[in-house]
C-alpha cells in the first residue's frame, strides 16, 4: 500500500496554524440511521422455491463512526436537543479521466445546521479524497480540493471559511486531481483547529444497499 500526499496539502500545517480559530470543532459521534425498514432481499430458484439469501442488518440500522458511511447518507453529528448539531451528506461524486495516470474527481458536501447555534466550517480543508484503487493497487493519501482542478471543469471551488446560521443548508463544491482509478474513500476532519490531525469520519464511495 502506497502513501501519497497531495502537494496542495503540504500547506495544511501552515494554513491550520494561521487559522487555528477557524471552524467549529465537532466532538459528538457521527451517526446515520436508516430512515425506513430495510427490505428483505428476494430470490427464487427455477422451481419457484426461495433460495437462501443473506439477511439485511436488523432495523432500524445505525452506522456510527469509525465505521464507513455511504455516499448520500444524511449523517448527524450532535444529539437532537444539542445546541451544536449538523447534518452532512457527501454527494454527486464524478470522475473525469485526464491521462493514463491522472483524473479529476469532483464531489459535493451538503451541510445543514440543524442545531441552535451557528456552525463554522472550512470544508475544502476538512474534506478530501483519502483512498484510490489504482491499476497498481490501493493508494492512500490526502487529495484535497484545488482551484486548478476546478478550472479543468470550469467550476469555482468553495475554498473559504463559511458560517451556517440555524436552519441554513449549503452545498459546497470540490475538485481534486488523484491517481487514475476508483475513488474508494473520502475523509472529513471533525475538528479544523487540530493542526496535527484528530478525529475523522469516512465515507465509502458507494450507496447503502438497503436504505
Amino acid at each position: 500500500m502506497n502513501k501519497i500526499l497531495h502537494p496542495a496539502l503540504s500547506l495544511f500545517g501552515v494554513i491550520f496554524a494561521i487559522l487555528a480559530c477557524g471552524g467549529t470543532p465537532l466532538t459528538s459521534t457521527p451517526l446515520y440511521t436508516c430512515p425506513t425498514d430495510a427490505p428483505l432481499p428476494t430470490a427464487t430458484t427455477l422451481l419457484g422455491t426461495p433460495a437462501p439469501t443473506m439477511l439485511p442488518p436488523p432495523t432500524p440500522f445505525v452506522i456510527t463512526s469509525p465505521q464507513d458511511f455511504y455516499v448520500g447518507d444524511a449523517i448527524f453529528i450532535g444529539g437532537q436537543l444539542a445546541p451544536l448539531r449538523v447534518r452532512l451528506r457527501v454527494q454527486n461524486v464524478q470522475i473525469f479521466p485526464q491521462t493514463a495516470d491522472e483524473q479529476v474527481v469532483a464531489w459535493e458536501l451538503e451541510v445543514t445546521n440543524v442545531g441552535q447555534e451557528d456552525y463554522e466550517i472550512f470544508p475544502s480543508l476538512q474534506l478530501y479524497v483519502s483512498e484510490v484503487n489504482t491499476a497498481y493497487g490501493i493508494e492512500t493519501g490526502a487529495w484535497g480540493a484545488t482551484q486548478a482542478a476546478g478550472d479543468v471543469l470550469g467550476v469555482t471551488i468553495d475554498a473559504d471559511i463559511y458560517t451556517l446560521s440555524v436552519g441554513q443548508t449549503q452545498a459546497f463544491r470540490f475538485a481534486t486531481v488523484t491517481p487514475a482509478g476508483d475513488v474508494e474513500h473520502f475523509t472529513f476532519q471533525l475538528d479544523p483547529t487540530q493542526v496535527d490531525g484528530g478525529a475523522v469520519m469516512t465515507w465509502i464511495n458507494a450507496t447503502y444497499p438497503y436504505c
